[in-house]
């Protein structure tokens, strides 16, 4: 934080001291998603038989959960879920059958075990049904208990119709040829009927009104040719966690690309900020660079790469070589404040952005090292993408 000297106007050191603040707080925001990188935290509620374990073993990919094995738990605590690469915690909701009942087997009510779910600190419920399921007394009243919960109301609910697939007539399923929007052939129209009919219940209707029903046919194995909605449902979860939670969950269900997008601008963001706050001309470059340093770490472990502050420092100088002449024109800038107001904050989202893109595509391809040339390359290859970007920025602002 800048000391106010004798003698200097009131005002410019007002404007000193609240450019660093503003700096100070944006860096720290940084350093918070750096250092609180956490894994997605899913409850799953659904009756036996609706396919739980599909839709897991759909959505990641592969085959995580044995199909039929997750059972309805008593112990919320002790029956935690996780992926094997480590990326994803399910949790299985308990007592979803037993929604009348005064006592659980476990000794808890019903109520009691919602609080016990509540301190799970979940981001997110898949509540699964099986199509043509018209017995959902049950569900439609834990969600009116789970509605009633100060916390657990909270959470995102998205709302999965599994086996849509083995809706009536069976064995006319194309999966690429569905059409629910309009439908015209009768397993078009007896899937949208039903979708319409549990959409229209009194508990599901908030769901409904957000966009969270989602029609899914997870197929019998992990990567069945004849799988429906599953990425439609990949990305809704991926939209509905918070930001700290999204590269984890990319890393499980391959959506890097998506999450780098995601990352390369939050941190081209950050860049142009701390340079639109910066008060002092001729460090710009000083104050961007540990954020770049930053976004090429959390690059790093979205592409599952043990990549460390040092030899981030030295991916960093090597594009800072290679784009020697885009990052002179920024320390010019930076030297004139007037200029540097208008042109500074743009720039560095751009240069932000290119260094991203460029990282990413290393990443993707398993090297932290390029050539000289290879550099080159990557910047021609997206300075245009990265100059439309600050510009879009630019008229955002």
């Amino acid at each position: 934080m800048a000391n106010v000297t004798k003698g200097e106007p009131e005002g410019k050191a007002a404007k000193s001291t609240d450019a660093y603040e503003r700096v100070r707080q944006l860096w720290d925001k940084v350093e918070d998603i750096m250092g609180k990188q956490i894994k997605p935290r899913v409850l799953v509620a659904g009756k036996t038989g609706v396919g739980k374990s599909s839709v897991l073993n759909a959505l990641l990919g592969r085959l995580v959960f044995e199909t039929g094995v997750i059972p309805t738990t008593k112990a919320n605590s002790e029956e935690l879920w996780e992926s094997q690469a480590g990326s994803l915690v399910v949790v299985d909701v308990p007592g979803l059958g037993e929604a009348d009942a005064a006592k659980m087997s476990d000794g808890y009510t019903y109520e009691e075990n919602l609080a016990r779910l509540a301190q799970l600190n979940a981001h997110l419920l898949l509540m699964i049904l099986k199509c043509d399921d018209r017995a959902l007394s049950v569900e439609t009243d834990y969600l009116r208990r789970w509605s009633a919960h100060p916390i657990l109301s909270t959470l995102p609910t998205l709302l999965v119709i599994n086996q849509i697939d083995k809706m009536k007539p069976v064995r006319e399923w194309n999966p690429a040829s569905l059409n629910l929007a309009t439908p015209r052939a009768e397993k078009e129209r007896n899937i949208r009927e039903y979708v319409d009919y549990v959409s229209g219940l009194e508990v599901f209707s908030p769901i409904h009104a957000t966009g969270r029903v989602f029609p899914v046919a997870a197929g019998e194995s992990h990567d069945d040719q004849n799988q429906f909605g599953v990425e439609a449902l990949r990305q809704a979860i991926y939209d509905a966690l918070p930001d700290a939670a999204k590269t984890m969950f990319a890393r499980a269900v391959n959506l890097k690309d998506q999450e780098a997008n995601r990352l390369t601008k939050y941190y081209s963001v950050a860049a142009a900020a701390v340079v639109a706050a910066n008060f002092f001309p001729a460090s710009d470059a000083l104050i961007i660079a540990p954020i770049q340093i930053a976004m090429i770490v959390h690059l790093g472990k979205l592409w599952e790469m043990d990549i460390t502050a040092s030899a981030a420092s030295g991916i960093f100088t090597s594009l800072g070589a290679s784009f020697a002449g885009r990052f002179t024109v920024q320390t010019i800038v930076s030297f004139f404040p007037l200029i540097k107001n208008l042109v500074g904050p743009p720039l560095a989202y751009g240069l932000t952005f290119l260094m991203g893109k460029a990282v990413n595509e290393l990443f993707r391809m398993g090297t932290t090292e390029a050539s000289e040339e290879q550099l080159r390359k990557l910047a021609e290859k997206f300075e245009a993408e990265a100059k439309q970007q600050a510009e879009a920025w630019k008229r955002e602002r």
